[in-house]
């Protein structure tokens, strides 16, 4: 790894050389919402806001977006099929540990067999630059140890008092950089990022109070029906939680034909397994009709089956559940609850 340092004016040329150069995506307020961020098309480096505290949906939209044509298809003797669902090139920049390790987990669901189709391509065709970021009161990354992930990331950034300590991560994040974008770091810029991830660890309030191996055997064994029932009669069942989480990956694939029905297209949209017809099959049955049921699944798949199965827990602590729950219900109160269940019953 090398570490250099891009100063606040070269770091505007730098993103304003890569915008130039070729579609970027990033952190940038949104116009209609002063105040929230979303990952979007730049056009300029001043639209760029690396400072930001999170955004309402993670940036896995710019691999796998919230609908997606896969293919067009004709009802021609025999069907004609046009895959459609790749992206051009571009460059995802200012993503936080969190999201980073989030993006690492999807490679690992989608990448297994039978391989996700869209997401390998998609995921290759973009170099992503990291940055550090400080932490609000939704914030739980260190509980689940992503606070420190460089996972996938080409550069990373770490703000410090004049621009940006840059570590660069592989030969593309070098090959990004020009002469006088970068210079050698100082003791003093070295000193400066170590301060700033020691800020960051001292203004984390939410925390987990168990490790993930603990929580899985909670919920795989403590009898948590009366909290799944209480929390159910608070939830609204809106999908808000799957929606902003950046490691949810379940999805509808609908086909929607032209009006002539001698075509169209089979469309994907992003899925919530809080939805009440989310687990309804062909006959009418539904395996978890019942709200409490739902509501015990998503604890159980965030922390339980996939724990299991891939070996860490599919929540990154980026908070954006919490915030977005229409319910106030928060996944740090409610997992902490069940830690509490389990160590007075186990």
């Amino acid at each position: 790894m090398i570490t250099l340092v891009m100063t606040d004016a070269g770091s505007h040329r730098f993103f304003d050389r890569l915008i130039a150069d070729g579609p970027v995506m990033g952190p940038t307020e949104r116009r209609d919402q002063p105040g929230f961020y979303h990952f979007d098309w730049l056009h300029s480096a001043d639209e760029l806001a690396l400072d930001y505290t999170t955004t309402t949906i993670p940036p896995k939209k710019a691999f796998f977006p919230p609908r997606q044509v896969l293919f067009d298809f004709k009802l021609t003797a025999p069907p004609q099929i046009e895959t459609v669902c790749g992206v051009e090139p571009f460059t995802l920049v200012g993503v936080h540990p969190c999201d980073l390790e989030a993006l690492d987990m999807l490679d690992d669901a989608y990448g297994e067999e039978p391989a996700e189709a869209c997401w390998p391509a998609n995921r290759a065709s973009a170099p992503v630059i990291g940055v550090d970021c400080l932490p609000d009161e939704y914030c739980f990354c260190t509980s689940v140890g992503s606070s420190g992930s460089r996972a996938g990331t080409d550069l990373f950034l770490t703000p410090i008092d004049r621009g940006y300590l840059v570590e660069v991560l592989t030969q593309d994040g070098e090959d990004m950089l020009r002469v006088g974008d970068v210079e050698q770091p100082t003791d003093d810029d070295l000193a400066a990022a170590e301060r700033f991830r020691e800020q960051k660890a001292e203004m984390m309030e939410a925390a987990l109070e168990a490790p993930p191996a603990e929580i899985a055997e909670a919920l795989a064994n403590a009898d948590l029906v009366d909290l799944w029932h209480e929390i159910a009669d608070r939830c609204y069942s809106c999908g808000s939680c799957n929606i902003t989480c950046p490691t949810c990956f379940c999805f509808d694939i609908n086909d929607e034909f032209d009006l002539g029905l001698t075509g169209g297209k089979r469309v994907r949209t992003w899925d919530s397994c809080q939805l009440a017809e989310f687990a309804l099959v062909a006959g009418g049955h539904n395996f978890r009709r019942r709200r409490w049921e739902r509501v015990r699944h998503r604890w159980n798949r965030k922390f339980n089956y996939l724990y299991h199965h891939f070996g860490r827990p599919y929540c990154t602590g980026c908070g954006r559940c919490s915030r977005a729950c229409t319910a106030d219900i928060n996944i740090v109160d409610v997992t902490n609850r069940i830690i509490e269940i389990a160590r007075e019953r186990l």
